[in-house]
C-alpha cells in the first residue's frame, strides 16, 4: 500500500492553502521552476511532490519530503490525478505519468503542403531549451556564466 493513499482531495485543498500561506510559489522560483510534475489548480502551479507530502502530514501528522514518496515526483503525480487534479508532467515523453499532461501542445512533425509533398515544421528560437546553471538551476545568459554562482 503507498503512503499516499492515506490523502483524500480535502487534505491536498488545504496543502495547497498551507504552501500558499507560506509563500511556496517563491520555492517554485527560487528553484527555477524545475519540478518536472506541477499540479495545476486554478491557475496557479504547485510542486506535486511538495504538496502530496505536506497533505499526507495533514493526513497523518507526519510530512513526507520528495525523496520519502514512493516514486517520487512521479509517484506523486499519480496520487494526485487519481484524486482528479490537473497535473502537468514536463518530463520527457518516454517516462510521463499517464493522465497528465505535457506543457508543450502536441504538434505534427511534417505539414502536408496542397501539393501533398511534407514541409518540415519550423522550431520558434523561443521554443528551444534554456542553458540551466547546474547548482542554482536559473538559467545562463549567453556568456555561459552564470550571474548567481560565478
Amino acid at each position: 500500500m503507498s503512503l499516499l493513499n492515506s490523502i483524500d482531495r480535502d487534505h491536498v485543498l488545504t496543502a495547497m492553502e498551507t504552501w500558499d500561506a507560506a509563500g511556496g510559489a517563491n520555492y517554485m522560483l527560487v528553484r527555477g521552476g524545475v519540478s518536472t510534475h506541477v499540479l495545476l489548480h486554478h491557475g496557479r502551479e504547485y510542486d506535486a511532490a511538495a504538496i502530496a507530502g505536506i497533505a499526507h502530514g495533514l493526513a497523518t501528522g507526519r510530512t513526507l519530503t520528495p525523496a520519502d514518496i514512493p516514486g517520487g515526483s512521479a509517484g506523486a503525480s499519480k496520487a494526485l490525478t487519481r484524486l482528479g487534479f490537473d497535473i502537468r508532467d514536463d518530463s520527457p515523453p518516454t517516462t510521463r505519468v499517464p493522465g497528465t499532461r505535457s506543457s508543450a501542445p502536441r504538434t505534427r512533425s511534417t505539414t502536408t503542403r496542397s501539393t501533398g509533398t511534407p514541409r518540415p515544421t519550423r522550431v520558434a528560437a523561443s521554443d528551444k531549451p534554456d542553458n540551466l546553471c547546474p547548482r542554482c538551476f536559473i538559467a545562463v545568459p549567453a556568456t555561459g556564466i552564470c550571474d548567481n554562482c560565478d
